[in-house]
């Protein structure tokens, strides 16, 4: 076969896998972020261009007999190239950190093999010799009919056990240096083991049990990483859950104290409507249990809806910082009011990201009117129409510069400080369809952060 039509079988198949390869990343992490136009422009570049160069590199390596030389050592060159542009290709698509990159391209790798395993089962072995009509005509049955039903069959395995959760949860654990290396050496630990199975066996083919033995190592590292995960997310919910009831036990002894004060006053309270029911003056009786239930509402009230609310948020890491900073707020007699309109369930937002974020919101208010005795915070949380709205409202005391708001060392506090709003700011441009507004109305400064879920 002449160069060029190498190369055009070689563009064809590797179009095939680089279709398998974006849906298999989909799969696991996630939607692909949409910035704008040029972004997705850029995406499609970057895969036509590894598309062309790996059918490129293949077509010179199998024209000049790289793939055949001693050890598979053409071919591990060609899986590192296969690797490296993987990672270009998702880190163009997604801006992910280095070690997830590698950790994905590494399992696609592997995935891509296991699929190929799979339809290599109904030609276990078989060198084709593409000169002769009759192999040409099997390869390319091979290549075109079997190769996609078992890469479909991994796709559907790897949906159906809902991978792109254990994912999500290993991305959030980080792996591990130690991890990172082992994975790098990924071709050529095949390679040994593919060469130490030889030795026990006369064929000395690829043998699939090689690939099933490193998904099996893949698949524990990953579930060992999320397990490690899991178990932070349980000691983190039983913290949460320690600080709530903390909160409720504090609040319930307040509203105890309240109660006692409450009626110690009202036999007062009742001597004064009696003497006022005696003369007949029934405006003045009105009035006066209007102010008796002002009274109770300001002093009981208030604290039995603010515990409502937060039952309201139903996501641990932002209950245990709300309760965190509730806490500081109370130390610091900051008057504060929490408003959760529906059940906070989920957001798009990785939870530790939206807890910097508010956490960065809430700080910066705290700190505008803390020593303020007229200063005021206001926090409201809405989940409905497709969207989640973060609101945080406090007194403002201070010039603002627009202009210069959310620029690294800008701060109405002096210098040294402006560091929180940019990294919000950082934070929320790895993320699509999430509405920042920054606004000051009837002397309020607000922040508010509207997150498009569906």
């Amino acid at each position: 076969m002449t160069f060029f039509e190498v190369m055009c079988g070689n563009l064809l198949s590797e179009g095939m896998t680089t279709i398998f390869f974006v849906g298999t990343s989909i799969l696991l992490l996630g939607e692909i972020p949409y910035k704008n136009r040029k972004h997705y422009y850029t995406i499609l570049g970057s895969l036509v261009l590894y598309i062309v160069v790996r059918a490129l590199i293949g077509t010179i390596f199998y024209k000049t007999g790289m793939f055949m030389w001693p050890h598979n050592g053409g071919e591990k060159i060609f899986d590192y190239i296969t690797i490296a542009g993987c990672m270009a290709c998702l880190w163009v698509m997604y801006k992910k950190p280095f070690g997830t990159c590698l950790g994905t391209a590494v399992f696609l790798k592997i995935m891509y093999e296991a699929g190929w395993s799979l339809a290599d089962l109904f030609a276990p072995n078989k060198f084709y010799h593409l000169e002769i009509l009759t192999d040409r005509r099997e390869y390319l049955f091979q290549e075109w009919v079997m190769t996609p039903v078992g890469l479909l069959l991994v796709f559907f395995l790897l949906y159906k056990t809902k991978a792109g959760n254990m994912f999500e949860q290993w991305e959030e654990q980080k792996l591990r240096p130690s991890v990172l290396v082992f994975l790098s050496f990924y071709p050529i630990l095949v390679q040994i083991v593919q060469e130490f199975v030889d030795m026990y066996e006369r064929d000395t083919g690829y043998n699939p049990a090689t690939t099933i033995i490193f998904l099996l190592v893949i698949y524990i590292i990953f579930i060992y990483a999320g397990r490690e995960g899991i178990q932070k997310k349980r000691i983190e919910d039983q913290n949460v859950s320690l600080k709530q009831q903390g909160a409720y036990i504090e609040n319930l002894e307040g509203l105890q104290k309240e109660v006692r004060r409450f009626r110690h006053d009202f036999k007062n309270m009742m001597s004064g409507m009696y003497l006022q029911a005696e003369e007949g003056n029934l405006e003045a009786i009105q009035e006066y249990i209007q102010e008796m239930t002002e009274d109770f509402d300001l002093q009981v009230g208030s604290q039995i809806r603010l515990m409502n609310q937060l039952a309201n948020i139903r996501v641990t890491e932002v209950k245990g910082l709300f309760l965190e900073k509730m806490k500081t707020m109370q130390e610091e007699e900051i008057r504060w009011e929490l408003e959760v309109l529906k059940p906070f369930e989920k957001t798009r937002l990785r939870s530790t990201d939206l807890c910097r974020c508010l956490g960065i919101l809430l700080d910066n208010a705290m700190e505008e009117v803390q020593g303020r005795k007229d200063g005021k915070i206001h926090i409201m949380i809405s989940s409905q129409n497709g969207y989640t709205t973060f609101l945080v409202k406090n007194t403002l005391f201070s010039p603002v510069d627009f202009h210069k708001l959310g620029m690294a060392g800008y701060s109405t506090k002096g210098s040294g400080r402006g560091i929180g709003l940019n990294n919000y700011k950082k934070i929320l441009e790895k993320y699509e369809r999430t509405l920042p507004l920054t606004t000051i109305q009837d002397g309020y400064f607000i922040q508010e952060l509207k997150i498009q879920e569906v």
